[in-house]
């Protein structure tokens, strides 16, 4: 008899954990796996031939492998995440140019087939700075994104954001700060970041 107890018990525990494992993780895993590009219907082209979404060429957030890796071992993701979340779960597009090109009218949440491109998504868990999803659109002077990494509070005063001197060196003369081909890897790829690619339209 009380074997039987245990046995239900242990039953009833792994049925706890088994069915939200398989409905949160192995159902959008093998869901995600089945996508493929989207092509425009004939005459939805986007501007430049591009004829599929999403396309490299024209969303290049995957264009700096060598950046994305060093956003990776910089820590980036702990801070920021790269994700424009639906409407019902934030309030992001309300948010100035995080959807993306708003004037263009191509801001939108993100999508599932925003991260084809990318062999390991940097998504992020955590807002203490702002997402970066479309941040190549918000910043697109370099010398700004590079003050951003080397002196964030002459941006922000109350940036939390760490200083990145590590990438940096001090010109000759020690006036300025020069960026070494790491911090010109990492803003190439901070500057790529644009997941607004229209989307083809259904009909």
């Amino acid at each position: 008899m009380k074997f039987d107890r245990f046995a239900k018990l242990i039953a009833g525990l792994s049925l706890a954990f088994a069915l939200p494992w398989i409905f949160l993780v192995m159902v959008p895993f093998i869901t995600g796996s089945n996508l493929k590009a989207l092509p425009y219907p004939e005459g939805q082209e986007v501007d430049g031939g591009v004829t599929a979404y999403p396309d490299k060429a024209l969303y290049q957030h995957g264009s700096s492998d060598y950046g994305r890796q060093l956003y990776a071992a910089e820590g980036c993701a702990y801070c920021h995440t790269q994700v424009i979340r639906p409407t019902y779960a934030g309030a992001d597009m309300w948010r100035k140019g995080w959807g993306g090109r708003e004037e263009d009218g191509f801001a939108r949440e993100t999508q599932a087939r925003d991260y084809l491109q990318e062999e390991i998504a940097p998504l992020g868990y955590q807002r203490i700075g702002p997402d970066l999803s479309n941040v190549g659109h918000r910043i697109t002077d370099r010398d700004l994104m590079h003050r951003h990494l080397s002196d964030p509070t002459s941006i922000d005063r109350d940036s939390g954001m760490p200083a990145f001197l590590h990438l940096y060196e001090k010109s000759p003369d020690g006036s300025k700060l020069v960026p070494n081909k790491k911090a010109e890897a990492l803003v190439d790829y901070l500057l790529s970041l644009k997941k607004d690619q229209p989307l083809p339209s259904k009909g």
